[in-house]
C-alpha cells in the first residue's frame, strides 16, 4: 500500500522507529513511502527473510543510507560488498566462533570487577548516577581489552569522544546535498578531523604491534589473519576500517542492550527475582567462571526479551540491486527497502501483548519461541548476520550475571529518560539509577 506523499514527513527527524511502527500500523506490513527519502517498508517475518536470507544476493548494501556509512567506515566488512565482503567474512569469521572467543572471558571479568569497585567506592550510599554512561565506559573499556590486550593507554576519553561525533553524523538522514561528504558541513568536518584522529591511533597500535612482534589481542590477530582467498591478509588501511568497526559497533550495542536490561529489571522486581534463583545457584557470589556461563538459561532469555523490546540497532536497509519480486511487487532496481527491528519485534501478529516485558517467551516450547526466526533478529539475518554475535552474548552475561550478585540497582526518582532511535535506540538524557548492596 502506498502512503500519502510526505505523510508526516516531520516524524522521521524525530523519533524514526516510532514513526515506522505507526506506519506499518497505518497502512500494513508493506508500504511505499514517497517523500523526500522515497523506501519500501516491509514489517513481516516473511518479507524479511527473503531479503536477508532466500533471496539476499538481490539485495544489497549500496543505498544512499550505507553510503553514508562508508564515509567513516570505509571498506570495512560492515559496508563491503560482492568478493570484496565474501574475501573479508571468510578472513574474519574463523576468529569470532565460540570457542575462539572465550580467551576473552577473563578480560571481561576483570572490567567488570573493576567497574563493581569503582561503584562501590563512588555510588553505593551516594545517591544517582547515570547507569547508561557506565555501560558506554565498561563495553568500550571491554572492546579496548579485547582489541589491544592493555586497552586504550589512556585514550578512552577521546575514543568516546570520536565515537560520539561517529553516531551523530551515522545517524543524519540522507539528505541530497547534505548528505553529500564533500559538503563543508560543521558536522562534515568535524566528521573528517575525528576521523584522521581515530585512525591515527589505531596506525600507531599497529606499528607497536609490529615492532614487539606480539599477536596476543584481536589486533595481532587481525594482523595475522590469513584465508584460502586471502593468502596476503589484510593490509593496514583494511585492518584500520575493520578495528574501527569492531569499536563503533561493538560497545556501542552491548551498551544498549545492558542500560535498558537494568530499566527493565527495575520495572519488573519478579523477573530480577527468578534471575537472582539462577545466580544463586551458581555458588559462591565472589567467583565468576567460563564454565558458569552455560548453566544462565533465564538469564539468556531476559537479555533476549531485552534486545526484542529495545534492539540496539534497530534499524536496517537494503539497495535493490536488479529488479525483484518482494511480495508480488515488482521492486526496480536501485529502490530503498526498509525495515524496523522496533516495529518487527512488537509484531501484535507474531507476538502476544508485543509492548510487555515477558522473558518467558523465549522459554524453549513456548509458542512463539517456534516460530520463524526471522519476527526477532537483533544480529540480523542471513549471510550478513553479525559477526560478533558470540562476544557480544558473552560480555553481557558476564556483565549482568556479576552485577546483580553484588547489586540491586534501582530507578532514581531523578530519571527523566526518553526512548531515542540514532544509530542505536539508546534512553535520552540517560537512565538515573542508585545503589542498593545485595545481603549474600
Amino acid at each position: 500500500m502506498r502512503s500519502p506523499w510526505f505523510y508526516k514527513q516531520w516524524r522521521l527527524a524525530g523519533n524514526p522507529a516510532v514513526f515506522l511502527r505507526d506506519l506499518s500500523g497505518k497502512f500494513g506490513d508493506y508500504v511505499h513511502y514517497r517523500g523526500l527519502l522515497n523506501f519500501y517498508l516491509v514489517n513481516h517475518p516473511a518479507l524479511v527473510k527473503q531479503i536477508l536470507l532466500d533471496t539476499h544476493e538481490s539485495f544489497d548494501k549500496c543505498s544512499s543510507i550505507y553510503d553514508r556509512f562508508r564515509n567513516v567506515f570505509g571498506n570495512g566488512l560492515v559496508v563491503a560488498e560482492g568478493e570484496r565482503w565474501r574475501r573479508k567474512r571468510k578472513t574474519l569469521q574463523p576468529l569470532f566462533g565460540p570457542a575462539i572467543i572465550k580467551q576473552y572471558f577473563d578480560g571481561m571479568v576483570d572490567s567488570t570487577h573493576r567497574m563493581l569497585d569503582h561503584w562501590e567506592m563512588s555510588y553505593l550510599g551516594k545517591g544517582e548516577f547515570n547507569i547508561a554512561s557506565e555501560m558506554n565506559r565498561l563495553t568500550l573499556e571491554i572492546a579496548g581489552r579485547a582489541l589491544f590486550s592493555h586497552g586504550f593507554d589512556g585514550s578512552a576519553r577521546k575514543i568516546e569522544a570520536w565515537t560520539e561525533v561517529i553516531n551523530h553524523y551515522s545517524a543524519k538522514p540522507p539528505l541530497p546535498i547534505i548528505r553529500s561528504f564533500w559538503f563543508p558541513s560543521p558536522l562534515n568536518i568535524r566528521l573528517k578531523r575525528n576521523l584522521r584522529e581515530f585512525h591515527s591511533f589505531i596506525r600507531s597500535m599497529i606499528e607497536q604491534r609490529r615492532s614487539k612482534n606480539e599477536i596476543k589481542d584481536l589486533l595481532g590477530t587481525l594482523m595475522a589473519a590469513k584465508s584460502a582467498e586471502n593468502s596476503n591478509g589484510m593490509d593496514d588501511p583494511e585492518i584500520i576500517d575493520e578495528v574501527l568497526g569492531m569499536i563503533i559497533g561493538g560497545h556501542e550495542t552491548s551498551s544498549s542492550a545492558l542500560t535498558w536490561l537494568w530499566y527493565e529489571l527495575s520495572q519488573n522486581p519478579e523477573v530480577e527475582a527468578e534471575l537472582l534463583q539462577e545466580l544463586a545457584s551458581l555458588g559462591s557470589p565472589h567467583e565468576f567462571t567460563l564454565e558458569m556461563l552455560p548453566k544462565l538459561r533465564f538469564t539468556r532469555m531476559v537479555l533476549d526479551e531485552t534486545m526484542r523490546l529495545h534492539p540496539p540497532f534497530w534499524f536496517e536497509n537494503r539497495n535493490v540491486a536488479q529488479e525483484t519480486h518482494l511480495g508480488g511487487v515488482v521492486l526496480p532496481k536501485g529502490a530503498l527497502v526498509v525495515f524496523s527491528r522496533y516495529a518487527l519485534h512488537r509484531h501484535p501478529c507474531f507476538w502476544r501483548d508485543p509492548d510487555r516485558f515477558d522473558p518467558s517467551r523465549f522459554e524453549p516450547g513456548q509458542e512463539e519461541h517456534k516460530r520463524t526466526t526471522h519476527a526477532y533478529i537483533p544480529f540480523g539475518g542471513g549471510p550478513r548476520i553479525c559477526i560478533g554475535i558470540h562476544f557480544a552474548m558473552m560480555e553481557l552475561l558476564v556483565v549482568v550475571a556479576m552485577t546483580l550478585r553484588r547489586f540491586r540497582v534501582v530507578l532514581g526518582a531523578s530519571d527523566r529518560h526518553q526512548m531515542a532511535a540514532k544509530l542505536t535506540m539508546h534512553p535520552k538524557n540517560g537512565v538515573r539509577v542508585r545503589l542498593e548492596r545485595r545481603n549474600n
